[in-house]
């Protein structure tokens, strides 16, 4: 929550701050992170102290952020296995860093400043679209912030924001370069083109014998039985032992009260709030609805709109008291109220209504006993797999070490690089572990097996009990489809050598109209294309190409479903006005980020001066308080 009241006074140089993270981790490579200190700082940025507290309330307003994100509770643990602490301190630490150097710079806000970016925050303000001093109390509070300390603050980032903001200002993307690119990505252009396939040449007629055998011979690898190997192995994976673990009822049913909220939907209701500022106003309102007349049409005297009034969907607890045991305490949709409130007098009109549902264990035994037996045979599979690397040195065969252990075997008489037998069928019983068939396939013939641990927790050992190098099937087995790929062959280079021969009559004056009408086409035309569009059947290639030339000359090469051979027709010209405001347009975003690498720059040199050092025992300290929470 402070991370977004800083943003919403200060996004801009939020941005600046989150793309020197990767800048503040270089520093940290040099930190003295042996160095002693008190452990209520967590590192030091020149002069400027991190303290314990900034560390635990910010990391604790980002796991809080992730686990609005997730959907799911976040714990310590996992929050340092995503590197969050360490994003965390670096952020604070870049801050930190701008800040000593906003002060080396005399730069401070005055009053007015910051009083008009604190009432101007969205966060402050309250149902009328002004500052709220009961909000900004309300939310300081529960952040663990005096208003002056968070004033503090605030004085702290505008004074860097107008730092950044001085140092940014002036650079401008010169409009010759905007113009260029502009151009240059935005260029349309358009061909007309005809597809030249197989069927528009000649038929080949039938090879010869010598053109049969010769064919085969030279594209060997079309014709040739791949790699077969011989397997037999013993895999291991959680999935494979859970099936074997039996998992009680009790626990089934004490797992299911653990994780109730998991299959509760809440309660919920859809609402629209009217605020009236005296409860009589309120009262009258409630009247004339009550006599027929619509909320909608009492909101819309009142100079508001649906947008206004919605508070769309909310769960119980999460209005004020008073409103929320009105809201939850209606049953039906409709209007209730006059409600008290800190602002005034409310009228709730309820427009949906969902009540709390459960989903009963019977509908999710099977996902709850399948999720306890993985986590089982999760922690139980390291001790499984040590008694099959014991098995392993200990000479057993791969048999015997599935009869004694977890493991499961299987063999294969012939498997080819793609998993599939000599009858091209998928083998059904390939452990399901990644790199198994790449690592089958790097083995030695007769290698004594070793247990290899995979990626997602799964071990195996496999033993090559035979080889069958690739060979070139007999001409006799594969006749027929040597002739296909031979006519294929022919065909494709007969289309060439016509398109080849269309190519030059075009180039020699004639249309590509009486070359289709020839060919008894109908002659395309692409829609405008860009230098990075994918427009099938035109390839890169000859997207590409269309931006080589000019007007009319001639396009051609392999597309999609045949060969395309045709014409540039036209270069787009944009409005005059809109090509304009485009260009523009494109100036001010490089000028953008210009500045912004000009910023950047700017903050690389700022952070260099001010030096980093960790206290790691503060930060364990730190971590270890918030783990008792999170």
């Amino acid at each position: 929550m402070l991370e977004s009241l800083r943003n919403s006074v200060n996004s801009w140089t939020a941005k600046v701050l989150l793309a020197l993270l990767v800048l503040s981790f270089a520093v940290w490579g040099i930190s003295d992170v042996f160095t002693n200190r008190v452990a209520t700082v967590v590192a030091t940025v020149g002069e400027k102290e991190v303290t314990t507290e900034e560390f635990a309330n910010a990391l604790s307003n980002d796991i809080q952020s992730l686990q609005r994100r997730a959907g799911r509770a976040i714990s310590i643990s996992e929050a340092r296995q995503l590197g969050r602490d360490q994003i965390v301190i670096a952020r604070l630490s870049t801050r930190k860093a701008l800040n000593a150097e906003a002060e080396s710079l005399g730069l401070s806000a005055p009053p007015a400043a910051i009083r008009r970016a604190i009432e101007t925050a969205p966060v402050f303000q309250g149902p009328d679209g002004t500052f709220n001093r009961f909000s900004y109390e309300t939310v300081l509070r529960q952040e663990g912030l005096t208003p002056g300390e968070y004033e503090d603050g605030v004085r702290l980032d505008l004074a860097r924001d107008a730092m950044l903001q001085a140092v940014g200002a002036g650079t401008a993307a010169p409009r010759a370069l905007a113009e260029a690119l502009h151009r240059h990505r935005n260029e349309q252009r358009i061909l007309d083109y005809i597809i030249l396939s197989g069927t528009d040449a000649e038929d080949p007629g039938e090879p010869t014998d010598e053109q049969i055998a010769a064919f085969h011979e030279e594209n060997a690898d079309r014709f040739s039985a791949p790699d077969y190997r011989a397997l037999s192995w013993v895999a291991l994976t959680p999935e494979s032992m859970a099936e074997s673990i039996e998992i009680e009822e009790d626990r089934i049913v004490e797992a299911y009260g653990a994780r109730i909220a998991e299959f509760t939907l809440p309660e919920t209701r859809t609402l629209d709030q009217l605020l009236f500022d005296d409860e009589e106003a309120a009262k009258d309102a409630r009247q004339r609805i009550d006599d027929g007349t619509a909320f909608a049409r009492i909101v819309e005297e009142r100079g508001a709109n649906g947008n206004d009034v919605s508070l769309g969907t909310v769960e119980r607890g999460e209005l004020p008291g008073d409103l929320d045991r009105a809201a939850f305490g209606a049953t039906e949709p409709g209007v209730v109220g006059p409600v008290k409130t800190s602002f005034g007098w409310t009228l709730l009109d309820i427009r949906g209504v969902r009540p709390e549902t459960v989903t009963p264990l019977e509908d999710v035994r099977d996902a709850i006993r399948d999720d306890l037996a993985i986590t089982e045979a999760r922690d139980t599979i390291l001790e499984e797999s040590v008694a099959m690397d014991d098995e392993i040195a200990g000479g057993a065969t791969l048999e015997e070490i599935a009869d004694r252990t977890a493991a499961r075997y299987a063999t294969t008489e012939a498997i080819d690089a793609t998993g599939r037998d000599a009858e091209g069928n998928a083998v059904a019983a390939l452990p399901a572990i990644a790199g198994f068939l790449n690592a089958a396939f790097e083995a030695e013939e007769g290698a004594e097996p070793v247990l290899v641990e995979a990626d997602g927790g799964g071990y195996y050992a496999l033993s090559v009990d035979g080889l069958t190098s690739a060979t070139l099937r007999p001409l006799e087995d594969v006749k027929d489809d040597v002739i296909a790929a031979w006519k294929d062959a022919q065909r494709a280079e007969a289309v060439k050598t016509l398109a080849v021969e269309m190519r030059d009559r075009l180039e020699e004056g004639a249309t590509l109209a009486s070359l289709a009408a020839a060919q008894e086409k109908d002659v395309r035309t692409s829609p405008p294309v860009r230098r990075s569009d994918q427009a099938e059947p035109l390839t890169q290639e000859i997207v590409a190409s269309l931006f080589r030339v000019e007007p009319g000359a001639v396009i051609d090469g392999e597309a999609a479903g045949g060969y395309l051979i045709g014409t540039l027709k036209e270069i787009v010209t944009n409005d005059a006005d809109a090509e304009q405001a485009a260009v523009d347009s494109t100036a001010e975003r490089y000028s953008r980020q210009f500045a912004t690498d000009v910023v950047q720059t700017f903050s690389r040199d700022a952070v260099e001066r001010h030096p980093l050092l960790l206290y790691p025992g503060a930060i364990d300290e730190t971590l270890a308080n918030l783990g008792q929470r999170y």
